[in-house]
């Protein structure tokens, strides 16, 4: 592992004039503990006062069913990587997950009863996250729970499944999703009452940023719904919440924040990150330029990469892209001003999307911290138009800078 995280390093050019040494930041005192976007550059994030970069990885997008062990040994191992952020969808579709309603007979679940060992579990994940200084973005809809006739014929919230709603309520997930368009109120009063027992036990944590769907293609009115609703939750707990609604396209994702600036308060582009709904190479570099400069326009918010796509060089999956696309996502996303970098859950059967928390993961999370070490980023601002070559270069050879003008750049070579 050293001499990997040796060799990577050398693919890091830092040239600083600025020697760093034991720098201050200002906090704002009524709320300077938790996350929340840094006061000095809110492209960034800071907790408990200080301005961090999130970066991660991890085996399964809902850890908090894990238990035990096996939960903590996984953070403890992203700890010592050098990570800092986790995705967790509130998802209940994986072997061994159970469902938040009580099961009242073989057949039956009351959407009124909770089911005990789920919210445990939360619990638990939270308590074990907070206590390592782990940063949760935490997903509360994911349309892939309930779409699909297996996993919607099996879940409580099919009204067949449940003593609480006439059987063809809701026929499938896409009438579960149309409650706030269609002015559902009987069945938007048990969606309700879901998050309402959710946002008890996250409120109570400092750690969690959130995010309204996976991958939304729904109305806007149901993402703002559900934005204005946690917030409303948290405004009764005297508690400021950041909330973001991930989009199936990046720039989908960026204009449904210009037009909802009020609404919401960071932006999720993880898309840029697959080679069918982003781009490789320059391309993602370019994609990620034109979506801050878009931003830019309206006042920086950070920028979120929770799931960084490429698995298997073998090319097994190419909407995902390759393992090394991956990996150079991962800096370019860093060395492009974002706020957070993540690698998306490992490898399924035939479905290779991303790398967790492998081998490789691992050094490039060390090495990132490496150059953090040295690199006051938050202080850096992507410039790419410093590179001049003053010879003719290959098309294909990439180079990326982000400077603080005059005291330090770092420049990425994949």
């Amino acid at each position: 592992m050293k001499t990997k995280t040796t060799l990577l390093f050398l693919s890091i050019l830092l040239i600083s004039t600025l020697k760093l040494s034991g720098q201050s930041y200002s906090t704002n005192e009524t709320d300077s503990q938790g996350i929340k976007p840094y006061t000095q550059n809110p492209w960034y994030w800071q907790y408990q006062g200080e301005p961090l970069v999130l970066i991660g990885g991890s085996d399964d997008d809902n850890l908090f069913p894990w238990t035990g062990k096996q939960l903590t040994d996984h953070l403890d191992l992203l700890i010592s990587s050098g990570g800092n952020y986790l995705r967790n969808t509130m998802s209940d579709r994986d072997e061994g997950n159970v469902f938040a309603f009580k099961k009242i007979n073989e057949d039956s679940y009351d959407l009124n009863q909770w089911n005990d060992e789920y919210w445990r579990r939360l619990v638990f994940f939270l308590d074990e996250t907070s206590k390592r200084g782990i940063i949760v973005q935490l997903t509360l809809w994911d349309i892939f729970d309930i779409n699909s006739s297996g996993r919607w014929g099996n879940h409580p919230w099919n009204p067949k499944n449940n003593i609480n709603m006439q059987p063809g309520t809701w026929k499938d997930s896409r009438d579960f999703f149309a409650t706030v368009n269609n002015n559902a109120q009987t069945e938007l009063s048990f969606q309700k009452k879901f998050i309402d027992k959710l946002l008890s036990v996250t409120l109570k944590y400092d750690n969690v940023l959130y995010n309204i769907n996976n991958e939304s293609s729904e109305e806007s009115d149901w993402g703002n719904y559900w934005a204005l609703y946690l917030k409303e939750l948290a405004n009764k707990s005297l508690k400021r919440i950041y909330i973001t609604n991930m989009q199936l396209s990046a720039a989908n994702a960026i204009r449904h924040y210009m037009t909802y600036p009020a609404i919401f308060d960071f932006v999720d582009i993880s898309q840029n990150n697959q080679d069918s709904k982003g781009g490789r190479g320059k391309a993602h570099w370019d994609n990620l330029m034109f979506l801050r400069e878009k931003i830019a326009s309206l006042g920086p918010v950070p920028l979120n990469n929770v799931k960084i796509y490429g698995a298997t060089d073998g090319g097994l999956n190419y909407s995902a892209g390759s393992e090394t696309e991956a990996m150079d996502r991962f800096w370019r996303d860093i060395i492009g001003g974002c706020a957070s970098a993540r690698f998306h859950r490992p490898s399924v059967p035939n479905k290779p999307w991303g790398s967790g928390l492998n081998e490789r993961v691992q050094t490039n999370l060390k090495v990132m911290n490496m150059l953090l070490e040295k690199l006051d980023i938050v202080s850096c601002t992507p410039h790419n138009d410093l590179l001049s070559p003053n010879v003719s270069v290959p098309s294909t050879m990439e180079a990326y800078v982000t400077a603080n003008i005059g005291q330090q750049y770092a420049i990425y070579f994949p």
